[in-house]
């Protein structure tokens, strides 16, 4: 097992490993003993078999365990569903000393954790990521939202977990498109810092999968990554916007498309684009996008261009969070490997992303 302390205002730490929900009894141990525990997680994660697993493992030390089941989707991310788990855990007279567990992807993650923020100014979360993109990326740093009418992530808060338990044998059973959604989030890691990773990851001879034998050391370096970026800069107001990079455009699609496009696939895209408004604006030389849609493609990332309109974009991209009065940060890449963070007034990116969006053509795969 892998072990990466993240030494914030709250510190914890993440173990990453194969079949470590089986050893959740010991490794939770400090965190469970003694407390009431709520565990929410999803249909697919329960029908596979985690939940019970999770639930008769601490058992063993707490006979409080209670769970929530809810319906798989980005649905779940509301406030409505907030205030559900909510009158469920005063229900249950859960006090500041009790602790709730996120087991599954980034929804579960992301709600619980801001249910945990609110709920009595604060109570204590577990983070159990079972999908490879939660594990790399949303399950560590702490930031927590829901959805609203108006846009993705638009209320939430910091609020970090007290421990992060990652078992890589639960992307086995993952469908294959929910995996490479996560490949999506690990180029973006590779794109924005990491030249060896990302020219580790175009030379690989075959794409990365749930099985393959090097899968905890990339789980282990995107999270070190995370670290030092939330360590510099916790809160979100400078460096750790790099992390932003594809997202500006993906929540857009995510949001337009009322979630049909996955994050992994808005983002891919959203990158892709920003790639070559990089090279229009000369930061970047022209074979780059090449090179990155080759890489995407390996990962079935790319698929047909989605039908919205850069005007119908823009609109939803304008209520980001990413934008101050009237300019937007937006980030593009600026070598191989390594991206930047740029400050633009909201007409010059208008112009900047109508014109790579209306002559960009993405084509099906043969």
């Amino acid at each position: 097992m892998e072990r990466v302390d993240i030494p914030v205002t709250q510190p914890y730490e993440v173990m990453i490993g194969r079949g470590l929900i089986n050893d959740s009894e010991v490794l939770l141990k400090p965190f469970i003993e003694g407390r009431k525990v709520l565990i929410v997680t999803e249909e697919n994660v329960e029908g596979h078999g985690y939940l019970k697993n999770l639930k008769d493992n601490l058992n063993k030390i707490s006979d409080q365990i209670t769970f929530l089941c809810l319906p798989p989707g980005e649905a779940q991310k509301s406030i409505l569903m907030v205030e559900r788990i909510i009158s469920y855990l005063a229900e249950l007279h859960f006090s500041r000393d009790d602790v709730l567990i996120a087991l599954g992807g980034g929804v579960i993650g992301d709600l619980v954790g801001f249910t945990a923020s609110i709920y009595l100014r604060g109570i204590d979360y577990i983070q159990i990521p079972t999908t490879f993109l939660a594990a790399i990326d949303s399950s560590v740093g702490g930031k927590t939202a829901v959805d609203i009418a108006q846009g993705k992530n638009l209320v939430g808060a910091f609020h970090h977990p007290v421990a992060v338990l990652c078992d890589i044998n639960t992307f086995e059973t993952l469908p294959t498109s929910v995996f490479e959604d996560g490949c999506s989030e690990l180029i973006k890691y590779a794109m924005i810092m990491n030249e060896p990773l990302l020219q580790y990851l175009v030379d690989r001879e075959e794409p990365l999968n749930a099985k393959s034998l090097d899968l905890v050391e990339i789980v282990k370096e995107c999270v070190i990554m995370k670290k030092n970026i939330v360590i510099e800069d916790e809160f979100d107001q400078g460096l750790r916007q790099l992390l932003n990079f594809g997202h500006t455009l993906g929540h857009a699609l995510e949001q337009s498309s009322k979630y049909h496009i996955s994050h992994g696939r808005g983002v891919a895209l959203g990158m892709l684009v920003f790639t070559k408004m990089a090279v229009s604006q000369t930061y970047i030389t022209e074979d780059f996008p090449l090179i990155f849609k080759k890489l995407l493609d390996e990962y079935h990332l790319l698929g047909e261009k989605p039908h919205y309109t850069a005007e119908q974009l823009i609109k939803v991209m304008q209520s980001d969070k990413k934008r101050r009065s009237d300019q937007m940060t937006i980030v593009l890449p600026s070598e191989f490997g390594h991206c930047e963070l740029k400050v633009v007034d909201i007409k010059t990116f208008q112009n900047w992303f109508e014109k790579e969006w209306d002559s960009y053509e993405i084509h099906k795969r043969n």
